[in-house]
């Protein structure tokens, strides 16, 4: 069975923000993609032909992407513009947010960290945060484990983060977390444990654990620990001016030109560029095996892919779709595992999809309530 993997990083037209606000063009990009796939050509030509209907029929200002096919890295490619006004192409070195999918890169730092200092995910995570009162305010009488933050199961609400001005520093952390910045302080919306409430604030407190652990500053620690290492050098949890310089510009949907902001590094602060992305991917597949050892093991990326909670049902013969660590999960009706996110900030989106997983086990059911 062939193994692919997609990551596609879109700039978007105005009015046509994911391509949701226009259902028009909708239908014409999904009639154009139904005609590639019947044509029977390379899965690389087809997605390049559909990428570039997008970006010709302004269904998109400009997109990158990578597509990874058993292993191989067959296409980076990159269509359109990354600044409308002064016509600055895009292209596969052109950093972008990937918002939400931002998550998954942190639950593999933050696995990382727990393997190294011998941490049960399973424990409640009163010890691993300096602030005492932070955990008691936050969670009450209620015990609270690393999965549960990972998977979406805690039972804190919260599913936005701020969204900050690159002009103007984050907020602190403890100030988001209590309410103190842009968007309202979490409360606990249901017994931990027991259903899936997507909660980005939730990721906060696990980038404030690993801040407090490792005295280090959220973006110097994924460096540290999974971008270098991978030799993804043209990311960064933290927006630098450099990268600022190069990124592409997003707009509204009225038209106007969107100042770049940046958002708090572990719910969706993660800067990076197609080809970078795509060193990430192979980390899940047999060809990363070798790199992906000397990050985790076999027991940890085990924990990272297996499916914690259902997340609720999708249309037609798509079974439940669970909610691992830092990603979606789903079974096809043909049984190929697959792992997916999709991210969403003002004026861009992104999606990654791999399937199949190369899953080192397999349990029956969901992890749920451990």
């Amino acid at each position: 069975m062939s193994c692919y993997a997609l990551f596609v990083l879109l700039a978007t037209q105005p009015g046509l923000v994911a391509c949701t606000s226009d259902h028009g063009e909708t239908d014409r990009l999904a009639r154009h993609t139904a005609a590639q796939k019947a044509s029977g050509q390379p899965i690389g030509k087809q997605f390049a032909e559909i990428a570039e209907f997008a970006v010709s029929n302004m269904i998109v200002e400009g997109l990158q992407y990578s597509l990874i096919q058993d292993g191989e890295v067959v296409a980076v490619d990159a269509f359109g513009v990354a600044d409308r006004e002064s016509q600055r192409p895009m292209t596969t070195n052109t950093a972008i947010n990937v918002a939400s999918i931002s998550k998954a890169l942190t639950a593999w730092g933050f696995i990382i960290l727990a393997e190294r200092e011998g941490w049960d995910i399973d424990a409640p995570v009163d010890e691993l945060l300096s602030d005492k009162r932070l955990y008691a305010d936050l969670f009450s009488d209620y015990d609270v484990s690393a999965r549960m933050l990972l998977s979406h199961t805690s039972g804190l609400s919260g599913p936005i983060v701020p969204v900050t001005p690159a002009a103007q520093p984050l907020p602190i952390l403890t100030d988001i977390l209590y309410g103190r910045s842009s968007v309202a302080r979490p409360e606990m919306e249901a017994a931990p444990g027991f259903r899936f409430s997507y909660s980005g604030l939730g990721y906060l407190v696990l980038q404030k654990i690993i801040e407090d652990q490792t005295q280090e500053t959220f973006s110097a620690y994924m460096s540290d620990v999974l971008l270098l290492p991978i030799q993804m050098r043209e990311s960064s949890f933290a927006l630098t001016r450099d990268m600022l310089d190069g990124a592409a510009i997003y707009y509204r949907d009225d038209g106007r030109r969107r100042e770049p902001y940046h958002l708090p590094g572990a719910a969706g602060g993660l800067y990076s560029t197609a080809s970078d992305m795509a060193k990430f991917i192979l980390l899940y597949t047999d060809a990363g095996a070798e790199t992906r050892a000397r990050l985790v093991s076999d027991t940890g990326f085990a924990e990272l892919v297996e499916p914690v909670a259902p997340s609720g049902n999708v249309s037609g013969a798509i079974p439940t779709i669970a909610y691992a660590l830092g990603h979606y999960t789903y079974e096809t009706p043909e049984g190929v595992d697959m792992v997916f996110h999709s991210g969403g900030n003002p004026g861009l989106r992104a999606l990654l999809v791999i399937a199949p997983v190369n899953r080192p086990s397999r349990s029956l059911g969901y992890n749920f309530r451990k």
